[in-house]
């Protein structure tokens, strides 16, 4: 693929993750240099073959964000507090907009690729799935590592083959 389009989708990429998790918490340039202390942009070039691969290199990934951004200060001069579920947003946000959209959903790694958790995913899966899914009262952006992925356990039980299909109820009017 071209070098060019390659960096055009990165940096898109980059402020498509930052926009959807920076609400009211830091800014897209402090995201953008997180996301540069992962291999994010190299993602298509490691071994991730099956959930395990993906899931590993997941957690390596938050917890590179995390400590990046753990060590920056806000504007009151206190450190940011990151939650797995921020960092996970990002990642998330980040891998949407340059594997799954890029690859149409369709290469081994998209389907394997969380889709972002938020308050308005948690929402529908509720409303879709009822008890399946008791995500009420859940916030993202205070999710820890455990909660994360009992979450993506569950959307893996109604989607296992594409993660990414859980989303076809998001829609931006569901947004405030």
């Amino acid at each position: 693929m071209d070098k060019d389009f390659l960096k055009y989708l990165h940096n898109y990429a980059v402020w498509t993750a930052a926009r959807a998790a920076q609400r009211g918490f830091t800014t897209t340039k402090n995201i953008s240099a997180a996301i540069s202390e992962t291999k994010l942009c190299k993602i298509e070039n490691e071994p991730i073959n099956k959930e395990k691969d993906f899931d590993d290199f997941h957690k390596k990934s938050c917890n590179e964000i995390i400590a990046y951004l753990s060590g920056i200060r806000n504007k009151k001069g206190d450190f940011l507090e990151v939650s797995y579920g921020r960092a996970a947003k990002i990642i998330n946000v980040y891998l949407k907009t340059a594997v799954v959209i890029k690859r149409e959903g369709k290469s081994k790694l998209a389907k394997l690729i969380h889709p972002p958790i938020d308050s308005i995913l948690l929402k529908i899966l509720n409303e879709k799935y009822g008890n399946d899914f008791n995500f009420s009262g859940i916030k993202w952006t205070k999710l820890t590592e455990k909660k994360y992925f009992e979450i993506i356990d569950q959307i893996r039980k109604v989607e296992p083959d594409s993660l990414w299909k859980i989303e076809i109820d998001w829609s931006p009017e569901n947004l405030k």
